[in-house]
């Protein structure tokens, strides 16, 4: 079974050695990346530049897509839109860390992708003044106070709560 063509792998032949080409390129692939608290997709839409450059191709434009996620205090998930603009150089040898051409085509993902999860907060937060969940039962704690948590006897410090109060 053949599979289908990736959109993100781009045949370069007529760019590379030539500084002075460069060609268009639109980009519209269905994608599931993911980080611990948020996933990108279910498209990632890209308006690239694709040009000859010393050694490989330079790569840039816009790359817009949706992101699910899910803020680390509540839980709550909410899906936002995401812009990242991309500059990268694909093809250099002297770069052991870069991305490579697969000889006469760039495969256009890993940068893309790289490009958009680090614009990604490490920890999402739902706002900035979050309160999470209760740890004793799991509640939300921006939708009002768990009743009841304050009198519990058996708490290893309820005794110090009478130090506080006159």
């Amino acid at each position: 079974m053949t599979r289908a063509p990736s959109p993100f792998r781009q045949p370069v032949s007529d760019l590379l050695g030539d500084a002075r080409h460069r060609r268009p390129v639109v980009i519209e692939a269905a994608v599931d990346w993911a980080l611990e608290t948020s996933r990108v997709g279910p498209v990632v839409h890209g308006d690239l530049t694709l040009e000859g450059a010393s050694g490989g191709i330079l790569v840039r434009g816009r790359v817009d897509t949706q992101v699910t996620h899910t803020c680390h205090r509540c839980l709550i998930e909410w899906i936002e839109a995401v812009a990242v603009s991309i500059t990268e150089v694909l093809g250099l040898d002297e770069d052991p860390d870069g991305y490579p051409l697969d000889g006469e085509v760039a495969d256009l993902e890993p940068p893309i992708r790289d490009a958009v999860l680090l614009e990604l907060p490490f920890a999402p937060t739902c706002r900035a003044g979050c309160l999470g969940l209760c740890a004793r039962c799991g509640g939300d704690l921006n939708t009002g106070s768990c009743p009841g948590h304050e009198e519990e006897a058996d708490s290893p410090f309820a005794v110090l709560r009478d130090l506080l109060e006159p």
